[in-house]
């Protein structure tokens, strides 16, 4: 090979190989492409935009082919944040999918080593599919926006009633040049899809995600792994079979379900949640669609950080999840609900509490064999509150932040949070004392 280029050997002696720009391109609701959902996630950066440019023309277009060449060559890519702080605590997400397409599949270790000395790679085939078609959903919850939800642009027009300070929420958005467009430029990689992931919006409301789903049964494609990320409120969509009837059709059907809370705390930060729906949903999943893989998928923020382990243990001792089907994912943004910014003492409460935690699940080793996965994210939601890096640096300014934004959408939405979870009620006096409990004033 040219100058001795050998794109495999160096894949695999890299410390910072990303399979992803070799397999994989996320489409966001408005369009932008990028190498998976989390890069440029603090500055909103992308490397494509399929609005202006189809996804082949970007598959080796300059910003792609460089990303490649950075990871074979050991260095970090500076769009890459979220991965590259969260390697001091071990927590990356691309090793999970470099452990799962790239260590034995010598299909994927072939496309790598096609790659070309400018990176580019001579076909464009997608192993790992994730569009999100439109920004179509039914909740409006607290870490969430009008970028992937219809149902917050209302309150966010209310919370920023002027343009200037109000996010992007221009009611419904989709991902191509036209409603179609995302879909027809997916079409022809279902034939390589080894994954193909489904979020939102909400996808199970989405009528994209059924047609996809029709076109992999045409092509006998059942063998392809579907893996969700859905709120879990709704099974069915008008003009098709009910979900669970399609996943029977499939071999392979991971389901995260994305919960953050239950009961009360349930229906407050996910707004809109009807939690004993939620439960008999659940309760149908286990009874009709037994090989469907189910877990509880967390954003684990301050407010919520004592509601995870009351909800992880009632699910447990209802026999509605085993102790290791969750997924615990801290949230990096919005700063105000971030578990880094809170003071020590709140987050010596948290640690106790989730060490706690760890203690009880140790009674369940016998029983689930990956229970040590289990301990090891509240283990790892520890390290990260601990965590230096994307730590905001005026912790008063996030906390008056978080003041401001909750009680005016308290006030749109006729709720109040420390009603809803008192636990916090010293993080309220904290507020009062250093006079942070300002009112919003946009």
């Amino acid at each position: 090979m040219e100058n001795n280029f050998d794109p495999l050997e160096m894949a695999k002696s890299s410390k910072t190989f990303c399979i992803f720009p070799w397999i994989h391109q996320h489409v966001g609701t408005r369009g932008d492409v990028k190498p998976c959902c989390v890069y440029g996630y603090e500055n909103k950066q992308q490397i494509g935009d399929l609005k202006q440019n189809s996804l082949e023309e970007i598959w080796n277009n300059e910003d792609t082919r460089n990303m490649r060449l950075q990871f074979l060559h050991g260095e970090q890519h500076k769009n890459c944040a979220m991965c590259n702080t969260r390697s001091t605590i071990g927590d990356q997400f691309y090793t999970i999918y470099n452990d799962r397409f790239f260590k034995n599949n010598k299909t994927i270790q072939d496309v790598v080593a096609a790659t070309r000395p400018d990176g580019s790679l001579p076909e464009h085939k997608l192993y790992y599919i994730d569009v999100r078609f439109n920004n179509l959903c039914n909740l409006k919850c607290r870490t969430c926006g009008p970028y992937y939800s219809t149902s917050w642009v209302g309150d966010n027009r209310k919370l920023y009633p002027s343009e200037k300070h109000r996010i992007e929420d221009n009611g419904f958005q989709y991902a191509g040049k036209t409603e179609v467009h995302a879909f027809e430029e997916i079409l022809p990689h279902l034939e390589t899809a080894e994954l193909i992931y489904f979020a939102g919006g909400e996808p199970l409301m989405q009528d994209d995600h059924y047609k996809i789903l029709d076109r992999l049964i045409e092509l006998g494609r059942t063998d392809v792994s579907l893996q969700y990320n859905t709120n879990f409120s709704n099974f069915k969509l008008k003009g098709y079979d009910d979900v669970l009837t399609y996943w029977k059709k499939f071999t392979r059907v991971d389901v995260n379900a994305s919960l953050d809370g239950n009961h009360a705390r349930g229906e407050y930060w996910r707004k809109g949640t009807d939690w004993p729906l939620v439960v008999e949903n659940r309760k149908r999943l286990m009874e009709e669609c037994s090989h469907v893989t189910f877990n509880i998928s967390f954003a684990l923020s301050w407010p919520n950080a004592h509601n995870l382990v009351e909800f992880h243990r009632e699910w447990i001792e209802l026999g509605l999840i085993s102790p290791a089907d969750i997924i615990i994912n801290p949230v990096d943004t919005p700063p105000y609900y971030n578990l880094k910014n809170l003071p020590e003492w709140k987050k010596r409460e948290i640690e106790l509490l989730f060490l706690d935690q760890i203690e009880w699940l140790k009674k369940y080793p016998d029983q689930d064999p990956y229970i040590s996965n289990t301990t090891h994210r509240y283990e790892n939601a520890i390290r990260f509150m601990y965590t230096e890096f994307g730590r905001e640096r005026n912790l008063h300014e996030t906390l008056r932040m978080f003041s401001k934004i909750t009680k005016k959408l308290d006030q749109i939405r006729e709720e109040d949070f420390f009603t809803v979870y008192p636990e916090h009620e010293n993080i309220r006096q904290y507020l009062i004392h250093n006079k942070l409990d300002d009112e919003f004033d946009y």
